[in-house]
C-alpha cells in the first residue's frame, strides 16, 4: 500500500486491489464497467493519477462516507458510480477534488476495466424514409 500525506492530504492506494478488497458487500466484477480508458488527476492537484475502473473510498471519523467507481472523465467533470446505488453521477471537478482534502480517501487501483457489453446489432429496415414525390 501506498501513502501519500501532505497537509490535509491523506491516500492510502491499494495496489492491484479485486472486488474482494473493497469494504463493500453485494457487489461482483460483472456488476462494474466503466466508460473511458484515460488517467487524470484530480483538478489543481498534482498526484494521485487515477483511471476509469478505480474505486475511491472517504472515511471520516472512521465512516464511510462515499464509495464510488470511477466511471469516465469528461472536460469539467469525473463521472462516478456510487457502490451504494449503481447510478452515473456527474460531480463537477471542483467537488471531486474538494473531497480529497475532507478526510481519508482510500484508492482501490484497477478494479475493472470492463466496459459495458451491449449485444447490438444494427437492422437497416427499422429506418424509416418519408415518401419521395416528383414535383411537376
Amino acid at each position: 500500500m501506498q501513502r501519500i500525506q501532505s497537509g490535509r492530504l491523506d491516500i492510502m492506494i491499494h495496489g492491484e486491489a479485486t472486488v474482494e478488497d473493497l469494504p463493500v458487500d453485494g457487489i461482483s466484477a460483472e456488476d462494474l464497467t466503466v466508460a473511458g480508458v484515460e488517467s487524470f488527476t484530480p483538478s489543481n492537484m498534482s498526484e494521485p493519477k487515477l483511471y476509469p475502473g478505480d474505486v475511491i473510498v472517504g472515511v471520516t471519523d472512521g465512516e464511510i462516507e462515499f464509495a464510488e467507481l470511477i466511471y469516465d472523465k469528461l472536460d469539467d467533470a469525473v463521472l462516478v458510480v456510487p457502490l451504494d446505488s449503481g447510478s452515473v453521477t456527474y460531480v463537477e471537478d471542483s467537488v471531486f477534488t474538494k473531497r480529497f482534502y475532507q478526510g481519508e480517501i482510500h484508492i482501490y487501483d484497477d478494479i475493472t476495466r470492463a466496459t459495458a457489453d451491449w449485444d447490438t446489432e444494427f437492422v437497416e429496415s427499422r429506418i424509416e424514409r418519408p415518401e419521395i414525390s416528383r414535383a411537376r
